[in-house]
């Protein structure tokens, strides 16, 4: 691809004359390849880009592993030749989705949610692994090895070969990396190609620590040191000023450096830093040292104590123990550097900054000091492989510097290129994060929800699916308590009450004939002659039932219905109590569930988008719950033909809690995916959903679950149910619900989000209705009409009124 670049005209390659001054202080030269950077100094380096760990919910156990994995690794690439770069960059982003929607209330709703969110500062953390790759030291003078360089061809052939010797031994210690931090989602940056030519990854990121600015970088024609920089900086005693072409873009900035150490270190230990409402760059390099050198540092170091007699036992104890490690080859040593650049566009926040930063950096036992004479080397010493204007170095293990350079993050989901496109809303994270959130993992999108009555789960629900309509999605809600009804009439849906005893205007038996259908309405006969738990059909009722199914399509559409259907049955059997028209007497005529099935003509109507369904009063009745939601779910599984589609089930375990479920459950989950369709179960009892006869196999197919705040959650039901960790449940104990925050575990992710609509009270009145709320609307619908630009705005005059 580089090679192809070259040949482009390059268009954006040519820029203006750069200050020499300026230009000397970036070591770079070119591209050697899509991946890897020359410095001027013959140094190779590649950089890799991690999403990171997430380590607000895991177990301490689990980030002392992880930790421990890192420092085995650093020892694996132990070589004097190597040095490793790590940056975490902090930056405030204003990213926001489309807000293009069909339905008012679902636009009103998103432009105030996203104004609110606005008013927030968002920021995100990006962490970066560069691995340089030193030529091997020279045994003879400077003058002497330049002449050999320019005026032989045998030691050009011999620099060709040691390069590509080194470029051989980079890419097998980045390929190791990339292998080993597989659970951080690593990804080796390269030279890439869009609309309008081809740009650098790598360029991108080395002109952010340089401009401090986020931007495609396209390949230049001339050197990389004279191209990267963009701005004028200037440094004053401890402060410096980047300024860019337009007037307001000015950044002060000021570097902080770690001269003395905690005397221990530990998994994590700068993760407090990924939370500061601040921008910055976080430095760290880690230059291997061979074994030698460290020891012999080690024995000075040591002896310098004992002359001085300054009573340090412990920390010559730790010296001891430290070489000890170091001969047995249970640790390697290298000089190591921290220092953090905060930027910010006045001085007032660039002092607020700081004095935040010097405060983790007291609470963790790091000693730092604000650069002043030291200020420029300090900023410069920002880019990988400029050694030089490295000033405080400190010799330290690869277990030190894997606790320094833990990788950690908070998940930030995904924005773009999801099954459905883009998020479905953005949420925000307890570090001041954006998290884009999103139904599905790869092409699988069904999703729990988890929580106890008054943590705002039905206002998540119908947040989630209103938010969703972004996407124009079929959306089909089954209700508990009328709970969601007002926002399903507000978006234009129809909703049906089920109210037990009366008619439904539900009848199977006029479907249409098909062979699906015909095999659907065999399994739904049984399912309801058998419902009083009597004894299955035998082979013999079987082929009863599949012949009254045939006369059934043979009649006039009116008298397709249960009571017509029991007289075909009558005329197959001897009319004793268990005959099959007798057991399917009580689903017609005068029958206790006549209301349910036998009615003149089946008025249910998919046509809408948007439905949805109170179950209520058959929620508890499983003899009346099965067969209804079979036959729904039928209608809605044969109208599903690619387009995207959502069913919401609040207290969906409970609704499927039935044997008659348990092996259809997972095909029409498999179904529904297959036709580009999500579910989405609620509860508010983790019991009820362990209990119920298709737990585990909803659990299993939900690869997103979202629990939200429970003082009284057992390890039982959540650890060994869902499997949580303890740190996630201990999180899920202690998250007040006033917080509206709750954890969500999304693929490999696992985060503490908040959706915070405080202020939006008419919203939210809309998205969760309550008896009285859901009385006015019944009332302002009687007098105007079920058209939501009739009666919606009433209703949010009339609520604030009351």
């Amino acid at each position: 691809m580089l090679k192809a670049a070259r040949k482009e005209d390059m268009r954006y390659g040519h820029v203006a004359k750069r200050e020499i001054s300026v230009e000397s202080f970036i070591p770079y030269s070119r591209h050697l390849n899509d991946t890897t950077l020359k410095t001027k100094a013959g140094y190779l380096l590649k950089t890799i880009k991690v999403e990171g760990l997430p380590f607000e919910t895991s177990d301490q156990v689990d980030l002392d592993s992880r930790k421990n994995i890192r420092a085995t690794l650093l020892r694996g690439i132990s070589n004097s030749r190597f040095a490793i770069y790590q940056h975490t960059i902090r930056r405030q982003v204003f990213d926001q989705l489309d807000s293009h929607f069909d339905n008012q209330f679902c636009g009103d709703l998103d432009r105030t949610y996203q104004k609110k969110l606005s008013t927030k500062k968002m920021f995100v953390n990006e962490q970066y692994i560069t691995i340089i790759r030193r030529p091997a030291k020279s045994k003879i003078g400077l003058m002497s090895e330049l002449s050999r360089t320019l005026f032989s061809k045998v030691d050009k052939d011999h620099q060709k070969q040691n390069e590509a010797e080194n470029l051989r031994a980079l890419n097998e210690a980045v390929n190791n990396i990339l292998s080993t931090l597989k659970p951080y989602k690593p990804k080796l940056l390269s030279v890439k190609k869009d609309d309008h030519g081809f740009y650098s990854e790598n360029l991108s990121f080395l002109s952010y620590l340089i401009n401090f600015e986020n931007k495609k970088v396209r390949l230049p024609e001339q050197s990389i040191a004279s191209y990267l920089p963009e701005k004028r900086i200037s440094f004053g005693r401890e402060t410096f000023e980047l300024r860019g072409a337009a007037p307001n873009d000015i950044k002060l900035g000021a570097v902080l450096s770690v001269k003395e150490y905690a005397s221990t270190t530990g998994a994590g230990m700068l993760d407090n830093l990924l939370a500061l409402p601040h921008e910055f760059i976080l430095c760290q390099s880690f230059g291997f040292v061979d074994r030698q050198t460290s020891l012999s540092a080690m024995n000075e170091a040591e002896r310098k104590m004992i002359a001085t007699e300054s009573g340090a036992e412990s920390l010559i104890l730790d010296i001891q123990d430290a070489r000890n490690d170091l001969a047995s080859g249970l640790s390697t040593f290298g000089e190591h550097h921290i220092s953090l650049t905060v930027h910010a566009p006045d001085k007032d926040r660039l002092d607020f900054g700081i004095s935040d930063i010097l405060s983790v950096f007291t609470n963790i036992g790091l000693i730092s000091a604000r650069e002043d004479v030291n200020l420029e080397p300090a900023f410069w010493a920002n880019l990988p492989g400029n050694f030089s204007y490295i000033a405080r170095r400190s010799l330290i293990s690869n277990k030190n510097f894997a606790s320094f350079a833990s990788l950690h993050t908070f998940p930030a989901g995904s924005k773009t290129d999801n099954h459905w496109g883009e998020a479905i809303t953005r949420l925000e994270t307890t570090s001041g994060t954006p998290y884009w959130f999103n139904f599905h993992e790869r092409d699988v999108g069904n999703f729990t929800v988890i929580g106890p009555t008054g943590t705002g789960k039905t206002v998540l629900l119908t947040f989630l699916m209103a938010q969703a309509q972004r996407v124009k999605p079929r959306s089909v809600y089954f209700d508990k308590d009328r709970g969601a009804e007002i926002f399903i009439r507000a978006i234009g849906g129809d909703y049906t009450n089920v109210i037990s005893g009366e008619p439904t205007g539900l009848n199977p038996l006029q479907i249409e004939d098909t062979p699906a259908n015909r095999a659907f309405l065999k399994d739904w006969l049984d399912l309801i002659i058998t419902s009083d738990g009597g004894a299955k059909l035998s082979p013999q009722e079987s082929d009863i039932l599949s012949d009254a199914i045939k006369a059934n399509f043979e009649t006039p559409p009116h008298h397709r219905r249960l009571r017509y259907f029991s007289e075909l049955l009558a005329g197959y059997d001897s009319g004793d109590a268990y005959s099959l028209s007798a057991r399917i007497a009580k689903w017609h005529s005068q029958g206790e569930k006549a209301w349910l099935f036998d009615n003149e003509e089946d008025t249910l109507s998919l046509g809408n988008s948007t439905l949805g369904f109170d179950l209520t009063s058959i929620l508890d009745d499983a003899t009346s719950r099965a067969p209804w939601l079979m036959y729904i779910f039928h209608r809605i599984s044969a109208l599903m033909d690619g387009q995207k589609t959502i069913i919401m089930l609040d207290e969906g375990w409970k609704m499927f809690d039935d044997p008659v479920f348990t092996y259809r459950i997972k095909d029409w989950m498999k179904t529904i995916r297959k036709q580009n369709g999500i579910l989405g179960f609620a509860t508010q009892s983790v019991r009820d959903a362990l209990n119920s006869d298709v737990g585990d196999t909803i659990i299993e197919q939900s690869p997103t679950q979202v629990f939200l705040p429970n003082n009284k959650a057992s390890e039982e039901d959540y650890c060994k149910g869902f499997g949580l960790t303890h740190h996630e449940l201990k999180l899920i104990r202690e998250i007040s619900p006033e917080s509206r925050c709750f954890l969500i575990k999304h693929g490999s992710d696992s985060v503490i989000a908040r959706l915070d609509l405080s202020g939006m009270d008419d919203c939210i009145a809309v998205l969760s209705g309550r008896t009285e709320s859901v009385n006015l609307m019944d009332q302002i619908i009687s007098e105007t009409s079920p058209d939501p630009e009739d009666w919606l705005g009433l209703f949010i005059q009339r609520r604030t009124q009351t």
